[in-house]
């Protein structure tokens, strides 16, 4: 006999043991059948990471069955198979006869007896119909559709039908104020909400609302755990398209071990799949933990092909059962507009970008795969960036309040290099002519008594910007101005530069960098003109910091413009055309050809850009050969 039991601590594995009377081929066969998730174990003891035994389990009855083989499951892991069979026929029902949602009549009269008390909107309620008929499901709405407010809904009524208890939400920082908000609004009584401040911070009893961010949970995981296992909890990951990492990230493999301890499970992101069909792999394992692959075509696996015509096809395919969608068509928003600015840069920038190019030109194969050229490439891409928008940044480095993901050092320079001459004269001698058209929009929407919202990847071009900008008192938000949850007494936090941008009429601009501010917050009431400095291959930041001013509540007729600064023949044009490959590849796979029509300049604007190369790195790769 074999006993396979499931043990959560530190993270959940299930621990198979060979007991005296197992026949060595059948022992040998499970093995074999589970070594892609083995992590540990010895002769006569095998733990294995729990998605792929779960993943194996008609594999391991077939190895039992030919060898005659008994293996006995232990109490949590009988308990977590039988969930996993229950998903399966509650999914496989639903599928099977689709148009058997609820009424509109028949949930607005459970949600009034659950104390919901916000009306939804028609496309609301077609979701929520949807979403509470599967076991676990994903909405991937634009941002702006509701989201927030289905989710609550759901949960109602999951409660009302006795299925949960209790809601832990995971969501960014950003997003906190928008969750305290919607839960009030639509929830009467209003539950206690928890915002779980980190590590030894205090979680009541009362608790029935536990608001935590990613890296919260996953560095006080035992705690979370707990509290999600003490009660049926419903777990919603808002903003999930940042776990597309799975395992392989610490955020990822904390929320995805936190699946196997939810009643039900919920995924958010109006950008699922911003680097292709591969970045579903990690949602989908959390809502069916052990069942992706089913699910899943092969080929969203492989990261480098996510974004090929057949993968997208396949891919979209498979997961529109799993998904709702509310396209930004459908929210019947005023027009945007997107301008295209492009322009050569100054003798100085233009030869210090050129003299960047030559120091790496060649250095880089026609297949780039070693860890450290990728590390190097990526350290190159910054200093390209920098050097398209403001060289000037180039010699300080990274700041220390930019994102962990665009860390990097200064650019090192020999003091006799012809290049560091050029930057030094740089400063003293010349401007970005980028920061010269910021300040003309600036100065001509406040004329028209206009606000604008600037967006940088770079921290130092945000302050460096404050103070180029004095003089309309712009509003700072990075991930170096903490928020109010847990900020120190007296410091100047988001929330109060947000406050400032959006009703001091000195305060004509906001500066911005997407990581921070790019989700969760509604500025369509105050701004309709976004300035991108610069932006980086991450197409989730670029839609997501789009929507920041185009969204439902929007007075008809309102245009809302978008304005991108490139600098001619750089890494600008590069990252330009490969963000449009990626975003229509999303398009392709949400079924959603409207979201290559509201985020992207007409054809005959763009300015250029390959997408030839396998990823962004072998893109720039590829650009360095030329």
């Amino acid at each position: 006999m074999i006993y396979a039991e499931l043990y959560g601590v530190p993270r959940p594995v299930v621990v198979l043991e060979k007991r005296a009377d197992t026949g060595p081929g059948a022992w040998a066969s499970i093995q074999e059948t589970l070594a892609r998730g083995i992590v540990g174990g010895a002769s006569d003891r095998t733990e294995v990471r729990v998605e792929v035994f779960l993943a194996e389990l008609h594999v391991i009855g077939a190895v039992r069955k030919r060898y005659s083989e008994r293996l006995a499951l232990g109490p949590m892991l009988k308990e977590q198979v039988q969930a996993l069979l229950s998903d399966q026929r509650q999914r496989q029902a639903a599928l099977d006869n689709p148009d058997a949602v609820d009424t509109a009549v028949d949930l607005k009269e459970l949600l009034a007896r659950a104390g919901f008390i916000r009306s939804l909107k028609s496309f609301q309620m077609e979701n929520l119909a949807r979403i509470v008929r599967l076991p676990h499901a994903a909405d991937f709405s634009v941002p702006g559709a509701g989201k927030t407010t289905v989710a609550l809904a759901n949960h109602a009524v999951a409660r009302a039908r006795g299925q949960v208890e209790q809601m832990l939400v995971i969501a960014p920082l950003a997003a906190f104020a928008a969750w305290k908000e919607e839960v009030t609004a639509c929830l009467d009584p209003a539950p206690r909400l928890t915002v779980h401040q980190g590590v030894g911070s205090l979680v009541p009893q009362s608790t029935r609302i536990l608001l935590t961010n990613y890296n919260r949970a996953a560095n006080d995981y035992d705690r979370i755990r707990d509290f999600v296992a003490r009660r049926p909890t419903q777990v919603v990951l808002d903003e999930a398209h940042r776990i597309k990492r799975g395992s392989d990230g610490v955020h990822g493999r904390a929320v995805l071990d936190l699946a196997y301890a939810a009643r039900r499970r919920d995924v958010l992101t109006g950008t699922p799949a911003p680097q292709g069909a591969h970045d579903l792999v990690a949602p989908i394992r959390f809502l069916y933990p052990g069942q992706d692959r089913k699910i899943l075509p092969g080929s969203a696996y492989n990261e480098r092909n996510g974004r090929d015509e057949d993968v997208v096809r396949d891919t979209g395919a498979a997961i529109a059962k799993y998904f709702v969608r509310t396209p930004k068509a459908r929210l019947q928003l005023p027009r945007t507009e997107i301008v295209v600015e492009s322009a050569e840069t100054r003798p100085i920038q233009k030869a210090i970008y050129e003299a960047l190019l030559g120091r790496y030109r060649g250095e880089f194969g026609l297949a780039t795969k070693d860890r450290r050229d990728f590390d190097r490439l990526g350290r190159i891409v910054m200093y390209l960036l920098e050097a398209a928008t403001n060289p000037g940044l180039l010699v300080a480095g990274s700041d220390k309040d930019d994102e962990t993901g665009f860390a990097h050092p200064p650019l090192q320079v020999a003091s006799d290099e012809p290049l560091m001459r050029l930057l030094n004269s740089y400063q003293t001698h010349e401007v970005p002519w980028k920061y010269d058209r910021v300040r003309e929009i600036v100065a001509y929407e406040a004329a028209r008594g206009q606000k604008v919202l600037v967006w940088s990847t770079f921290v130092r071009n945000l302050k460096i910007l404050r103070g180029f900008l004095g003089e309309y008192e712009p509003a700072v938000v990075h991930g170096g101005v903490p928020t109010a949850d847990g900020a120190s007494a007296g410091a100047v936090t988001r929330e109060d530069e947000f406050d400032r941008f959006r009703n001091d009429p000195g305060c004509q601009v906001l500066l911005a960098n997407p990581a921070a501010c790019g989700e969760g917050i509604s500025l369509q009431h105050w701004c309709h003109h976004a300035v991108y400095l610069d932006r980086t291959f991450n197409a989730g930041h670029y839609l997501q910091s789009q929507d920041r001013i185009h969204r439902i509540g929007l007075a008809e007729g309102t245009l809302t413009k978008f304005t991108l600064l490139l600098s001619r023949d750089t890494i600008d044009e590069t990252v330009d055309g490969r963000l449009r490959d990626k975003i229509e590849a999303m398009a392709k796979l949400m079924n959603d050809p409207g979201l290559v029509r509201v985020s992207l300049p007409e054809p005959d604007e763009q300015v250029g850009g390959s997408a030839a190369a396998d990823d962004d790195m072998q893109i720039v790769a590829a650009m360095l050969r030329r």
